[in-house]
């Protein structure tokens, strides 16, 4: 199961000396606790490592993550076996793992997980194999299909047999072991993660003498293959064994070589690298401004819990890219965490020019493959640096010493599905204590309850206020922020324009591809359209699984399609009305989609493109994107929240935001904020050189506190106002949350079982004496049915709700979501 035969590090491994061990089993089943085993005499194991262990019938895999001599109430079973030599999980990670299963309620196998290579896991499976007897007769028609499918396919997993026949009962399988044709077997899964192995051809012999030989065997025809593999053999010395059978050679040509001693065949392993190209040689560090240089020295002090408040284009990386300098200088590992998958190619290039042999890089956009091979790299030490998003901060970096989160307010740092649905801030957190690692939280509008911890002295904060440009030969020139017009769209439909750009950004966008510059139309919906709705009789589709309003999907002119924005369901559009058969059946509200289409009318010159999920979906999109803006080879750029991400495009002067109103009403306790963070992140792309940037923000509400602080650049004053409605309203930072979702397929009974156990935790509360937290609810969820099954919340508010959740045991129908970032 392991790539890495190397003894294990007896300080993260040490051998359990105890007589019984402590194991997360991979049973399938939600336990938040170690089951107990004893060791078995004569083998060695390690804390951290794989073993099989007995699990009623089964034998399942499980992780070592402690030792007791404590024995169970029950008598301890013996492990069966360890399943690999090299321990995976070291000391810091045994108890991240722990502390996440019990911080977020979590079943601790998913929490382990987090922390082990990408496809390690080895799940129970039922394997059902064919017995080499002939068929004993008579057989039905059912039985004959199952025998004839494992006699032509050996043994097979029940549920690859079920896939390919339909529903096979257990019942059936028990019959037909009981009279002898297959016999039923519990199994593990093949691990999904493996090395991948190649077979290659060295040469054996001096390359002149494998050239003279090859020359005699081309004067005899019979040996004319030979010939040829020895001249390719003579002029690579070793390659791979499907390059040598390109030259016609087959298995007999190989043998005869290898027995004259002129070549030998052997396995290697080939690394999965997912960065295709690494420089030889850094380059030179930045020089650093004088602001710069501060917050490095006073981070580089004194090792603790830092948030970098600096504005767009403060020159927070250059801070990131010193500190990362320092710390593995020190022989120390560092992690670097983006929010947007779309963010690490940028990131990977600014680290890889600075350290090009020490960059690893860990995001769900990478193959099994190479997310196992980078982990192990990284395990080995041989990459000290990690890049990545949410993930990558279970990294296994040896002896860390540095934790950098990148635009730390963004929610998608937060874990939805699936378990645990942990927080990365708070999961870095951990670790750099468990590591005595430093942690940096850097962004221009920190999270609130981010910026609150700052402000109680639960964290130091450190401010970059000036916007810096780089310049040649290493200096650097101060620029200011881009000038924001907020666009009464009111107004613009008083004055006749109906269309979804304002005059003055029509205008900006035309300045701009005149003097071959670059803008952003930001959108913050992808699709043509938010919803489709019928003038004459106001029916509106929506999805017969969620409920919801479907969106348009243009992509395909000739043929398009709704879809939901939740499950996924499509289907063809209807060119009229399905309810009244008018043909006053339109779109409304602007998605990518349309934004697309309508730059393309209004500037039919420009070079016009869009990203966002339905765009960049494939492997390598983002980098093809981020390839043809910096090339100057896109004009226009329309797409949603990835572009207010901390992209850093020198060409990039105009940003317009088509419809700013988009989120600012929702029934959220971030609403406000998460609206303020993407205006002021989106208008902070413009004007980062020479030229000040121009941003449009078009609302309908154009006094709204966010839309008024972010045109404004006022953080502080922001925050102010929304710490103070947030005290008043009893939400973070000044309460914990936590939100139980519970679904059912009926809608009565539902409400009746959510209600139950609303009571059920406001009875055991009061039980307890304890004055807090408020259960609310039950409401029905914002998206009130999904895949069709309605959907129930209860919401936890208190200073630890999670306490009050162990008081009670709740079934597979809920899930449970410690310190949401949205209510919705």
């Amino acid at each position: 199961m392991s790539s890495d035969p190397r003894p294990a590090d007896s300080e993260q491994f040490p051998l359990v000396e105890r007589a019984f061990v402590e194991v997360a089993v991979n049973s399938g089943q939600p336990a938040r606790y170690p089951f107990t085993y004893a060791r078995p005499e004569g083998t060695e194991v390690r804390l951290g490592q794989a073993v099989f262990a007995p699990f009623g019938s089964r034998v399942l895999q499980g992780i070592v993550l402690g030792e007791t001599d404590t024995p169970p109430e029950q008598q301890a079973r013996p492990i069966e076996a360890v399943a690999d030599p090299q321990p995976v999980l070291d000391g810091p990670h045994r108890a991240l793992a722990r502390w996440l299963s019990e911080q977020y309620l979590a079943p601790l196998w998913e929490c382990v997980t987090t922390c082990l290579p990408s496809g390690y896991g080895q799940r129970s499976v039922t394997n059902v194999s064919p017995v080499d007897v002939p068929l004993l007769l008579p057989v039905d028609p059912t039985d004959q299909r199952v025998l004839q499918y494992l006699a032509e396919n050996g043994q097979t997993a029940l549920d690859t047999l079920r896939e390919a026949l339909g529903q096979v009962p257990m019942d059936l399988l028990k019959r037909l072991q009981t009279s002898g044709h297959l016999t039923v077997a519990q199994g593990l899964a093949r691990p999904a993660g493996r090395p991948r192995m190649e077979r290659r051809v060295a040469l054996a012999a001096e390359p002149e003498f494998a050239r003279r030989h090859a020359r005699e065997l081309a004067e005899r025809s019979s040996r004319s293959v030979a010939a040829r593999i020895l001249e390719r053999l003579a002029e690579a010395r070793d390659t791979t064994l499907t390059e040598i059978r390109e030259l016609g050679a087959q298995r007999r040509h190989l043998d005869d070589l290898a027995e004259e001693g002129w070549l030998r065949e052997y396995e290697a392993r080939v690394e999965r690298d997912p960065i295709p190209e690494r420089l030889e040689e850094a380059l030179p560090p930045a020089t650093l401004t004088a602001e710069q240089g501060e917050v490095v020295e006073a981070i580089t002090g004194a090792p603790g819990e830092y948030l970098v408040h600096g504005v767009t284009g403060s020159g927070k990386t250059e801070v990131y890219l010193e500190l990362a300098r320092r710390t593995l200088a020190a022989g120390r590992g560092v992690v670097v965490l983006v929010p947007e998958i779309s963010l690490t190619p940028q990131a990977i290039r600014r680290y890889g020019e600075q350290f090009p042999a020490q960059v690893a890089v860990l995001h769900s956009s990478l193959s099994t493959g190479e997310l196992y091979d980078q982990w192990y790299r990284i395990q080995r030490g041989e990459a000290r640096l990690v890049v990545g998003s949410r993930s990558a901060v279970f990294a296994p970096v040896a002896d860390l010493g540095l934790v950098v989160l990148d635009e730390e307010h963004e929610w998608t740092y937060k874990q939805v599905d699936p378990q645990p649905r942990y927080h990365t801030r708070d999961a870095a957190a951990e670790l750099c204590r468990l590591t005595r690692a430093t942690l940096v939280l850097g962004s221009a509008t920190p999270d609130v309850t981010t910026y609150h911890r700052s402000e109680v002295g639960a964290l130091t904060r450190l401010d970059l206020p000036s916007r810096v440009m780089g310049m040649e030969g290493g200096e650097t020139q101060t620029v200011p922020l881009p000038d924001v017009r907020v666009v009464d769209m009111r107004e613009e439909l008083k004055s006749g324009n109906r269309g979804v750009f304002s005059v003055p950004l029509q205008n900006a966008l035309r300045r701009a591809l005149e003097e071959e510059e670059q803008s952003i139309l930001f959108v913050n919906r992808r699709g043509a359209a938010r919803f489709l709705l019928c003038r004459a009789c106001g029916h509106l589709p929506t999805c017969p699984s969620c409920a919801l309003a479907m969106g348009l999907d243009t992509r395909d002119p000739l043929h398009p399609h709704i879809f939901c924005h939740h499950c996924g369901r499509s289907r063809t559009q209807e060119t009229t009305c399905p309810e009244c058969g008018s043909a006053r059946y339109r779109p409304f509200g602007v998605g990518t989609q349309r934004i697309e289409e309508a730059a393309k009318r209004a500037f039919p010159g420009a070079r016009v493109a869009r990203w966002d999920s339905d765009a960049a979906s494939g492997k390598g999109s983002h980098e093809r994107i981020l390839q043809s803006l910096e090339a100057r080879e896109i004009d226009v750029l329309v797409g949603t929240q990835m572009l207010a991400k901390g992209l850093d495009l020198p060409a990039m002067t105009v940003v317009g935001v088509v419809d700013a109103d988009v989120g600012l009403s929702l029934p959220d306790y971030v609403a406000h904020e998460r609206t303020f963070q993407l205006l002021s992140q989106v208008a902070g792309r413009a004007g980062r050189r020479e030229r000040r940037g121009e941003v449009y923000i078009q609302t309908y509400e154009p006094d709204a506190p966010p839309i008024r602080a972010a045109a404004e650049h006022d953080y502080a004053g922001f925050f102010g106002n929304e710490a103070q409605h947030r005290r008043r309203a009893g939400s973070p930072p000044f309460a914990r949350l936590a939100r139980l979702t519970y679904r059912h397929a009926n809608q009565e009974r539902g409400l009746e079982h959510a209600s139950q156990v609303s009571a059920e935790l406001r009875t055991r509360r009061d039980a307890a004496g304890w004055p807090d937290p408020d259960v609310l609810g039950p409401t029905p969820a914002y998206v009130r049915r999904l895949r069709g099954d309605y959907r129930w919340h209860i919401l936890l508010r208190g200073r630890d709700p999670r306490a009050l959740l162990d008081q009670v045991t709740l079934g597979r129908r809920w899930s449970v979501d410690i310190d949401p970032v949205s209510l919705l």
